[in-house]
């Protein structure tokens, strides 16, 4: 389906301060606090009062199959999903047009009292359903969870239909549950689809490109695994010089598994999203006076399934341990004066191949730990994740950085330099960092070609892969 993105311009400049309503809100799926976890809302549409059990029905049917699909199954622990029960007046959609229909000869013209007022016939495409009040959808959020991450809004109609955007939509027609994972792929990857949408929708993107380059395409650590290649968009004109990397995935085709380079999208969409450090012990200052044994232990972690998460235990920049959730440290050994010990949790699935991906998406924690001789050892606790993103890439005239963190950074140092290590642009030189950084960088004295993003975090060192064309 067409991510819908127009649409999204026009309504945000509508008054959303009135009509807010609360509703009964239904736990579909949990796993955790919704401060940890990614949280899924479905809202349902042209639902009546007496309707309220099919939709939770339906918003149930969606989660089981959504998460029985790879990558969506092996990453369910990181997700909860909840329903709102928005009951509107009348049952249905809006159809403005009469239409051919996938499953029916005629679409019948109607105009039923719907919450949203969500409607067919957007674009001048029939199958682009879309919310036509998306105050309304606002408020609802505002006044039941407004802790969601993704929205799905249901729309009660046998016909069939969808969009992505901000919010996915789509219908209880009998592909409903494959269109959902196809629209979440627009909302929550930012994905786009790999048939020809339309010049409009055309894009950088994690899975569509200009690049013919096997050496320099995005998606290059897959080519030539499980049908990635490099694929031209049909129909001539400016589709002609737009590549996809498979020919049969779900952001071209229903019923079909996602292809890797957009199972990997989604994967690294989670990691922006969760720390899978839950808890940890100990926790906060504390001051122990004796010297004795200590336990530092990973209380909760959110693992994949299989779990692929590798731990490191580092003591003042030496390793000490590696895939165990706790150790015992003997206090005695400690030297009077202050010492770090870290955990760093990564993710070392093979459904990534992303270069440097151990530095670019790691979650820590890290004890302050200071042995004086007066009041014994003293504690102190941080966690941190930090995320880099790099878009568009590859670009020709702005290079947009973002650095988010969940703890302060200090000493950050970000630089582009050519791809044998000449300086060629210091962009920032120990600047601190809080909670997020975002810079646009003019690129035009840059000659074409690669380039590495250089992002030091003390001791830390990430680099980030563009091509300038």
């Amino acid at each position: 389906m067409k991510a819908w993105i127009a649409i999204l311009v026009f309504y945000f400049g509508w008054n959303v301060g009135v009509d807010a309503q609360k509703f009964q809100v239904d736990t579909l799926f949990f796993n955790g606090s919704s401060e940890k976890f990614i949280n899924f809302v479905f809202m349902g549409d042209g639902y009546t009062a007496s309707e309220q059990d099919k939709f939770i029905l339906d918003a149930q049917n969606i989660i089981s199959y959504m998460f029985g699909q790879t990558p969506w199954n092996q990453y369910s622990n990181y997700f909860n999903a909840f329903a709102i029960q928005v009951i509107s007046n009348e049952s249905g959609a809006i159809h403005p047009n009469t239409a051919p229909d996938c499953n029916t000869a005629k679409v019948p013209v109607s105009n039923p009292d719907n919450y949203f007022k969500s409607s067919f016939d957007n674009g001048g495409i029939h199958r682009l359903i879309v919310p036509g009040n998306y105050s309304r959808v606002v408020q609802v959020l505002a006044s039941n969870f407004p802790n969601y991450d993704q929205v799905i809004i249901l729309v009660n109609s046998p016909y069939y239909g969808g969009s992505g955007g901000t919010y996915a939509t789509l219908t209880t027609d009998k592909n409903s549950a494959e269109v959902a994972i196809h629209e979440i792929g627009h909302s929550f990857a930012k994905l786009t689809d790999e048939y020809w949408a339309g010049d409009i929708y055309a894009r950088e993107g994690a899975n569509m490109t200009k690049e013919t380059d096997p050496d320099k395409v995005k998606w290059r650590n897959w080519m030539g695994n499980d049908g990635i290649g490099i694929y031209q968009h049909c129909c001539g004109d400016v589709a002609s010089m737009w590549y996809r990397p498979h020919q049969n995935c779900k952001m071209r085709v229903l019923n079909t598994p996602f292809c890797n380079v957009c199972v990997e999208t989604i994967i690294e969409r989670i990691h922006v999203l969760v720390n899978p450090i839950v808890s940890y012990y100990p926790v906060g200052n504390f001051v122990k006076v004796e010297d004795s044994l200590q336990t530092y232990h990973l209380t909760e972690l959110i693992k994949p399934k299989p779990n692929t998460l590798h731990i490191q235990w580092i003591l003042d920049n030496e390793d000490i341990a590696k895939d165990t959730d706790s150790i015992v440290l003997d206090q005695k050994v400690l030297s009077f004066g202050k010492h770090n010990l870290t955990a760093i949790v990564t993710d070392t699935t093979h459904l990534l191949r992303v270069d440097g991906h151990s530095k670019t998406h790691f979650n820590t924690v890290t004890w302050e730990i200071e042995k004086t001789k007066t009041t014994g050892t003293i504690f102190n606790t941080r966690e941190n994740t930090i995320g880099y993103e790099l878009y568009p890439n590859p670009t020709s005239d702005f290079l947009n950085i973002s650095i988010s963190c969940q703890q302060p950074l200090e000493d950050v140092k970000i630089a582009i330099y050519t791809m044998d290590g000449r300086l060629m642009h210091a962009i920032e030189q120990n600047i601190g960092i809080v909670d997020k950084f975002e810079r646009s960088v003019s690129i035009d004295a840059l000659p074409v070609g690669n380039y590495i993003l250089s992002i030091q975090v003390k001791n830390i060192m990430q680099s980030l892969p563009f091509q300038k064309y």
